[in-house]
């Protein structure tokens, strides 16, 4: 795609625009938005390059540095490679299957929870 309406396109729906350019490029693709190479791996069978390349190769840390945000500073990819593995590690035990399956009931309180202190907060606004 040229260089604005690519960039237009992947603004206005990265995933609408991912669905069409899958089935032109295939699995693995590059895409110029704003002069920045972006690649994109979709599937499991080419994604998992991504997670499982040595850092040297491939660092997760400079491409997720946006992410920082998210998980708060010293955590995943605000901290080394061997810090992180460690966290995943953590994280992997933390998210099996059969732990997630325990969380349920406090997630469904939190959730309950947040909703209705925002229902609280509409109604307070509202008066």
């Amino acid at each position: 795609p040229p260089l604005i309406g690519g960039l237009l396109r992947f603004l206005k729906g990265p995933i609408i625009m991912l669905r069409e350019e899958y089935p032109k490029l295939g699995s693995v693709f590059t895409l110029n938005l704003v002069h920045k190479n972006i690649t994109f791996l979709i599937g499991p069978e080419v994604s998992a390059h991504f997670f499982k390349a040595p850092e040297s190769d491939l660092s997760q840390q400079e491409v997720y540095r946006f992410n920082v945000p998210t998980f708060g500073p010293g955590v995943v990819f605000d901290v080394d490679y061997s810090v992180r593995q460690e966290q995943f590690r953590f994280f992997t035990e933390a998210l099996r299957v059969n732990k997630l399956k325990g969380y349920v009931d406090q997630m469904v309180v939190e959730a309950q929870v947040s909703f209705l202190l925002s229902l609280y907060t509409l109604q307070s606004l509202s008066q």
